[in-house]
């Protein structure tokens, strides 16, 4: 026993896992949706988003300095750097580009879809209705 190490012994008297199964019945959210709730909890807040703003200044300076200095001695990083940010900039313009079209093209669905409908709105209540049971909530009727 006078072998182990203090890790070990603390490893030992900690409570054992709970159950993965525990873990699926909560929703599960990503880092995306915490951090854009953080933000919007932050800017509810003046004080709180002025410290914030602050600390990201400080944050971003320090980062630049460093990337300077490593600039400085190794003209090669500036370049793949600069390579991988325009690959990433690119990447992201093409997915805004694909969400850009997938919304005119739901927009011009729809547009030909109000042009098709009757133009009393009773009719078009009830045809809405009709596709609604039809596609959304079938019901089957079977005698």
């Amino acid at each position: 026993m006078g072998t182990a190490t203090r890790r070990t012994k603390d490893n030992a008297k900690q409570k054992p896992r709970l159950c993965k199964e525990v873990f699926k019945t909560k929703t599960a959210k990503g880092s995306k949706d915490n951090s854009k709730r953080y933000r919007e909890k932050i800017k509810k807040d003046p004080i709180k988003f002025e410290e914030y703003r602050a600390r990201e200044a400080e944050r971003s300076r320090i980062y630049r300095r460093k990337l300077k200095e490593v600039v400085k001695k190794n003209k090669k990083v500036l370049k793949t750097k600069r390579e991988i940010d325009r690959i990433r900039q690119q990447r992201y313009r093409d997915k805004k580009k694909e969400e850009l079209e997938e919304r005119k093209s739901k927009e011009e669905v729809l547009r030909k879809l109000e042009r098709a409908m009757p133009s009393k709105m009773t009719q078009k209540i009830e045809v809405i209705k009709l596709l609604y049971n039809k596609y959304v909530d079938p019901k089957v009727t079977e005698s």
